[in-house]
């Protein structure tokens, strides 16, 4: 399992809860936001254990979800019920057990309808001594603004791929299918594990190098899009595989192999007819202008074509300079 502790412990997130702590006015209510799911809870567990101050043993049935002044909810599914706040209100009055402190770990707070977010908000603004509400979520827009003034809002921000990259390479040891997992992901650890196992993305990479090779010509980029667009990680994948082969490429024609990273893509591509050091600045600038499109989610598939055109135009462009 990964340790999401030292990645934690460098944001302003952590930083506030541990100062809170040490001042001895920790809040009686956090919001920790997250835009990947799986992160949220985890989070939720080291901010337990930050305030709890446990030991071995403590943290061990916090990550088993079974200590007994830790409660987690939702107790069924995904989404927050409106029981389970009846019963998050009725378990704050009952005294910690082995503790000093009583807290409720609350993920998925933006599937919380408004009904149950407003039968929360008398325990949130005043609730029994000694407990603490700490409510996780992927997106703090779902959540009403009376929920939002009762609490401390924790964000955690995308991490650098660098940062992710140093985090995940014991636990996952082929180094450059991680490189491609950071890199294509949303900054989130889960997001970066999902592509790392995810076959899909070895097929993405594969169907990358073979543009880089084999699209020769105009006639090659209807069958080419028609390839790509039946991926099932999608076009923003594809391009940006395409835009880290790229980057490669061009530290390559630059004489800087040493900052190259796949240097198994790079022996597949780096002959290929019509790349130059001009070629892969040109095609730089395609990719970051297909990446723009997709992010203001123009068609999908007008946005790859009008790039394979782009990318054939610069191999051909530099060819004749």
């Amino acid at each position: 399992m990964v340790d999401l502790l030292p990645l934690l412990r460098e944001t302003s997130a952590y930083k506030t809860v541990l100062s809170d702590k040490n001042a001895d006015r920790l809040s009686h209510a956090y919001l920790v936001i997250s835009e990947n799911k799986d992160d949220v809870f985890n989070y939720l567990k080291l901010f337990a254990k930050l305030i709890l101050s446990g030991d071995a043993r403590a943290e061990r049935l916090i990550d088993e979800g079974v200590h007994p002044d830790v409660l987690i909810y939702p107790k069924k599914g995904e989404a927050v019920l409106k029981e389970d706040v009846s019963e998050i209100i009725e378990e704050s009055f009952l005294k910690p057990i082995e503790s000093d402190k009583k807290l409720f770990l609350i993920a998925g707070g933006e599937s919380m309808n408004a009904s149950s977010q407003n039968k929360l908000l008398k325990t949130l603004e005043e609730p029994p001594q000694n407990v603490h509400i700490l409510i996780g979520a992927t997106s703090e827009y779902p959540l009403l603004s009376t929920l939002k003034s009762r609490v401390k809002k924790l964000v955690i921000p995308p991490y650098s791929s660098e940062k992710l990259f140093d985090a995940l390479k014991t636990e996952c040891p082929d180094t450059e299918r991680l490189f491609y997992a950071v890199s294509c992901g949303d900054g989130t650890v889960g997001k970066a594990l999902a592509l790392y196992g995810d076959e899909n993305l070895s097929e993405t990479i594969a169907l990358s190098e073979d543009t880089y090779v084999n699209m020769q010509s105009s006639r090659d980029v209807l069958a080419f899009s028609d390839r790509i667009m039946k991926l099932k990680s999608g076009v923003k994948e594809y391009i940006s595989v395409m835009g880290l082969i790229n980057r490669d490429l061009l530290l390559y024609f630059n004489g800087r192999e040493d900052e190259i990273f796949n240097k198994k893509s790079l022996q597949k591509i780096k002959n290929a007819k019509g790349f130059n050091a001009g070629a892969t600045v040109y095609i730089a600038e395609t990719i970051a202008e297909a990446e723009k499109r997709l992010s203001l989610n123009s068609n999908q598939q007008t946005v790859l074509e009008r790039f394979l055109f782009a990318f054939l135009e610069g191999k051909h462009k530099w060819q004749k300079l």
